[in-house]
């Protein structure tokens, strides 16, 4: 009996000394807010007592885009393509619950419904009725259930190796979504992020992880440890899916694209043709030499193939406009 509580002890001591030498602490909020703005940067209040950080930049005559990250991700990650589609469309980034330089939800609140809101709000501020939704990953999820919940705000979806498509093809989460479901890693990643984990999950995200910068990894790691977002991480990971939204993804009416990385480790292709086999008229490009992050990784193909779709969307519109004028 006094080995075991001899083990034990030793085994408390150990985890006590492993968490003060490996603890990473926050980072500080000011600092980050300094390093992560930009002149388009603005924080608008939510109405719960936060304050949601967005971006409006390009051509503010140009058709309307709301761009919407993915789980641990932030509004950064859509930087490649703005530069890219700057000149001819309006582009709205936005930092979600618990992520980038937003943080935390007041009241807790992870759920489709409260992102969704928060999106909603940051086009009437910016006073845009309708844009192209394009989301990646759990963005693309929250993309295709605001053409659910509000279809009168969206023109057209861009869904971008979104999640939420019910197959039979299990998908593996990444290291780091692999701990944050697990008792021990909701217990230490609060505390306990070190930057090498970081870099790991998004290496299993890069189809050739080579083009990870370590300016990319840092600023990652940095946001992730911004006040709140690590225990809203864990909260995030406890919030309903509600898998059963997926049958009434064939409802969606309006024009959607499905932007694809053949190399996705972390949601396969089969999830990109069930969405395209449940929404008619949709169409999906598959990119060879992409993962699950293809606006970061092959920024280019991206761009190009939004900007192509949305101009054939927004000529057949016009056509459709001028029928009914005519008649």
């Amino acid at each position: 009996m006094k080995t075991v509580f001899r083990l034990i002890v030793a085994l408390v001591i150990i985890l006590v000394a492993a968490f003060f030498i490996f603890r990473t602490p926050d980072t500080d909020r000011a600092e980050m807010i300094a390093k992560y703005t930009n002149d388009a940067s603005t924080f608008v209040d939510d109405g719960f007592g936060g304050k949601i950080h967005y971006r409006d930049e390009g051509n503010k005559d140009g058709p309307a885009i709301l761009l919407v990250h993915g789980s641990n991700s932030l509004l950064q990650t859509w930087e490649p393509v703005v530069a890219l589609l700057g000149d001819k469309y309006r582009l709205i980034s936005l930092d979600l619950y618990g992520h980038g330089l937003t943080g935390p939800q007041a009241e807790g609140d992870y759920s489709a419904d409260a992102n969704i809101a928060a999106a909603v709000k940051v086009l009437d501020t910016v006073g845009v009725e309708r844009a192209y939704w394009v989301g990646n990953s759990m963005g693309g999820w929250l993309s295709w259930r605001a053409g659910l919940a509000a279809p009168e705000r969206v023109s057209g979806l861009v869904l971008i190796d979104a999640s939420g498509a019910q197959t039979d093809e299990k998908i593996k989460p990444y290291l780091g979504a692999r701990l944050a479901r697990s008792s021990v890693g909701q217990l230490l990643l609060p505390e306990i992020t070190p930057k090498f984990l970081v870099r790991s999950s998004l290496e299993e995200n890069f189809a050739q992880p080579e083009r990870l910068t370590d300016e990319l990894v840092t600023r990652y790691w940095e946001l992730l440890r911004f006040p709140g977002n690590r225990q809203a991480s864990v909260a995030r990971g406890k919030t309903a899916r509600e898998p059963e939204k997926w049958a009434e993804v064939g409802n969606l009416k309006m024009p959607v694209l499905l932007l694809w990385g053949e190399q996705d480790k972390v949601i396969p292709v089969s999830h990109a043709k069930a969405f395209e086999a449940a929404i008619a008229g949709s169409k999906l490009i598959i990119y060879k030499d992409a993962g699950h992050l293809p606006m970061e990784e092959t920024p280019d193909q991206v761009a190009r193939d939004i900007g192509t779709w949305i101009e054939g969307t927004e000529a057949i519109n016009d056509q459709g406009t001028e029928l009914e004028e005519a008649g």
